[in-house]
């Protein structure tokens, strides 16, 4: 495994504590407070407001709007091509929600895949994930590499609806705890189709209408008030603070969490202790990482976010060099 930081192969990237910058060129990714141009790949990578003007898709757009994050955006439709000085580039589904996207960048030299978030299973939500051949591949870690492989996303739902389903035959209302961008939508659809009674939150509510507005059949649900008269799902979204660490209450019940990872550290934000846990992640697992690159063939593979180095340990033994990306000075968790 190497390691490094900057002057890297004919990209010259630099990662910084906000994001990666191509070169000496205006073009960020995933950066938050740039002056200059940055690369934003779907809601879910922007928990705050930005200063930068981001190229993003109209659909992230509208998400961030629901939490009052304003954009100074370009947009940009999916594989539709756009020139900034030396580069072209291009905007792909990336599958892992509404609006998510990869980046493409061309020169008349290389190419270069941005990748941090992708999600090659079928949601039935949102666009399909679309990969193009790249000489540079960049993935994200987000989650810890896990020792075996995370139980199949089918069987994961077919269990969490079976599970929902014996719940309200006892008269109870499970209440279940979510990341409220593309994992909730695609639960709703799963309970709507078989007839599943459910109730959202408010943030959920308003994220599944803008889901709504561009044509995803999320199916019936009702918004979540404080007195249920029927036995129903209550979704609820994973717990934030507010300013004054006053915590968002959830309804009376049996609790329920989906993870993104089996070997993640247990939650400490959970209100009460669930009864169960699902792994249904928002993206890929470690062996479709591998079969992705395959499908990139790239040159080379670059790694970043927390878990990077032990991602580039673990995926070392692939045809191409895989190198973990992350600033010098800051020690990734593994």
């Amino acid at each position: 495994m190497q390691e490094h930081t900057t002057d890297i192969a004919s990209w010259d990237l630099l990662p910084t504590e906000d994001g990666i910058r191509i070169g000496n060129s205006i073009l960020w990714l995933d950066a938050q407070f740039t002056p200059d141009l940055s690369f934003l790949s779907g809601a879910s990578s922007l928990k705050n407001r930005t200063t930068s003007k981001v190229i993003a898709t109209e659909e992230t757009c509208r998400l961030l709007a629901i939490n009052n994050i304003r954009l100074n955006a370009l947009v940009v439709a999916y594989n539709q091509n756009v020139s900034i000085g030396q580069f072209k580039l291009e905007l792909l589904p990336s599958g892992a929600g509404l609006g998510a996207a990869s980046l493409y960048v061309e020169t008349r030299q290389s190419s270069l895949l941005y990748a941090p978030r992708l999600q090659p299973q079928k949601t039935g939500i949102s666009r399909t994930m679309q990969l193009k051949r790249a000489d540079t591949l960049i993935l994200g870690a987000h989650t810890p590499y896990p020792p075996s492989h995370h139980p199949s996303r089918k069987k994961e739902k077919e269990r969490l609806l079976h599970t929902m389903q014996a719940y309200i035959e006892q008269g109870l209302c499970p209440v279940l705890v979510c990341e409220p961008y593309a994992i909730a939508q695609e639960i709703c659809k799963l309970l709507a189709e078989a007839n599943v009674p459910l109730s959202v939150a408010g943030s959920i509510f308003r994220t599944n209408k803008v889901y709504e507005s561009y044509g995803s059949d999320i199916g019936p649900y009702t918004m979540q008030h404080k007195k249920m008269d029927t036995p129903r799902v209550i979704m609820v979204p994973q717990m934030q603070e507010k300013e004054k660490k006053t915590i968002y209450p959830i309804p009376p019940g049996p609790v329920f969490m989906i993870d993104e990872s089996s070997h993640q550290p247990v939650q400490s934000d959970i209100r009460r202790p669930p009864v169960e846990r699902f792994v249904i992640s928002a993206t890929c697992d470690a062996r479709e990482l591998k079969t992705i690159i395959q499908t990139v063939e790239p040159r080379e593979v670059f790694i970043t976010g927390p878990y990077a180095k032990q991602y580039a340990s673990e995926l070392g033994s692939l045809k191409s060099p895989v190198i973990a990306l992350f600033p010098s000075h800051l020690p990734t968790l593994f």
